[in-house]
């Protein structure tokens, strides 16, 4: 393999967007954001408040997942406190998710803590827990008189339609509960997480659960259901919680609910390049940290940072595009013309399935620079970055600087 292709290689390896974010952290490319970062702030309340509830909100690509990850760590460098990462989709289907769901993942997650217990008391409520939250089998057996057709129950049976002519006097059958996270369970899991909490923080200390994944759910209204009842129930059994949220619950009409049945709320906006200096500075060491020395040109740095709308994600994605666009053109260096070779290329693609009316809502913005999120069109150009929001010095909107030039085009 050439020298070329090995070191392009490692560039693009290095700006993989779709990379865990643990690995990130772990290679040396986490860069702190500039002021006081929720991760810092957030632990730093944990270590006050460990049972407090937080709710964290936030685009997709805004960085979430790393501040969480970032926090985990900071919140177990605490004295007699134990905090666990939660990616919620790897337990189920986020677009199908129903209440009482994260409350048997957190059962779930607090029996993994103590899983080695002799306590015969706590065994049972591990089993308990594992038995609700993904289901059981039941074997129950039916006695019934061949001649009055009577059926005596000694266990609580299925459902019995038809019985035939002819029948032994006693049939045994099996009956299958669905679990929480099958979205069928009946059952009441407050009393097992509080006594497996109660067992878990004898053992760790304070227990802080940080549920990622939630910002793919689209359903306000279940979002809110969430809120109120899982973590609520997950907080009274004193378990401090952090949960991700879309910018759809800051914009709904549950808004004032989900705040108000939350101690902390915190909003992670986009990164305001063009007024923050600090900011700047922010996205121009997260090249550094990520490139080679002297291989990103500085007015492709400049360029980059422009066009990533303050959006690290974006940074990360258009930067790996760009050095695509450098191998291909036989150059060695990432100058700025790969950089709007790739830019083109990514706002086409972010215009792709933008409606008419969303596309009228894109030239107001553009333009006159005046947007008040109401509608779910409005909504939906939030979520899916065509239209930015910051926050920092104040707050304002913005269309995404990739797909600007093109929408004045159309």
């Amino acid at each position: 393999m050439s020298n070329r292709r090995t070191f392009f290689r490692e560039q693009m390896a290095a700006f993989e967007g779709t990379a865990d974010p643990r690995r990130a952290i772990e290679s040396g490319y986490y860069v702190s954001e500039p002021k006081n970062s929720v991760a810092r702030t957030i632990s730093g309340r944990f270590d006050l408040r460990p049972s407090s509830t937080h709710l964290l909100i936030g685009g997709i690509g805004s960085g979430k997942t790393t501040q969480l990850l970032v926090m985990c760590d900071r919140i177990n460098e605490i004295e007699d406190t134990y905090a666990c990462y939660i990616d919620v989709s790897l337990y189920t289907d986020i677009s199908q998710i129903s209440t009482g769901v994260l409350i048997a993942i957190a059962g779930l997650e607090l029996a993994k803590l103590i899983e080695e217990s002799d306590d015969e008391d706590i065994k049972k409520y591990i089993k308990f827990i594992d038995e609700l939250a993904y289901g059981y089998d039941e074997e129950q057996t039916i006695q019934v008189d061949t001649t009055t057709k009577t059926i005596y129950k000694t266990q609580i049976p299925s459902t019995i339609i038809d019985i035939p002519e002819t029948i032994n006097s006693l049939r045994t059958s099996i009956k299958h509960y669905e679990g929480a996270l099958t979205k069928k369970s009946e059952s009441d899991f407050v009393k097992a997480v509080g006594q497996i909490s109660k067992a878990a923080s004898e053992k760790y200390g304070e227990i802080i659960l940080l549920f990622d994944g939630l910002d793919r759910l689209n359903d306000a209204q279940i979002f809110s259901q969430l809120i109120t009842y899982d973590v609520q129930t997950i907080s009274r059994a004193g378990v401090g919680v952090i949960i991700v949220g879309s910018l759809l619950a800051s914009y709904s009409n549950h808004r004032d609910t989900i705040e108000q049945t939350t101690n902390y709320l915190y909003h992670q906006s986009c990164f305001d390049i063009s007024n923050d200096t600090e900011a700047y500075i922010f996205f121009e060491n997260i090249l550094k940290a990520r490139a080679s020395e002297d291989f990103i040109e500085q007015p492709a740095v400049d360029t980059l940072i422009h066009y990533s709308g303050g959006v690290v994600r974006d940074l990360i994605n258009l930067t790996q595009a760009s050095i695509e666009e450098a191998y291909l053109s036989d150059s060695d260096k990432l100058r700025q013309v790969h950089v709007e070779a790739a830019v083109e290329s990514f706002g086409r693609a972010q215009v792709l399935g933008v409606s008419d009316t969303e596309l009228e809502i894109l030239k107001q913005v553009s333009t006159k620079h005046a947007f008040i999120p109401r509608t779910d069109e409005d909504i939906r150009l939030l979520g899916t970055r065509r239209i930015l929001d910051y926050t920092y010095p104040n707050r304002r909107y913005a269309v995404h600087p990739t797909i600007e030039p093109l929408i004045e085009k159309m």
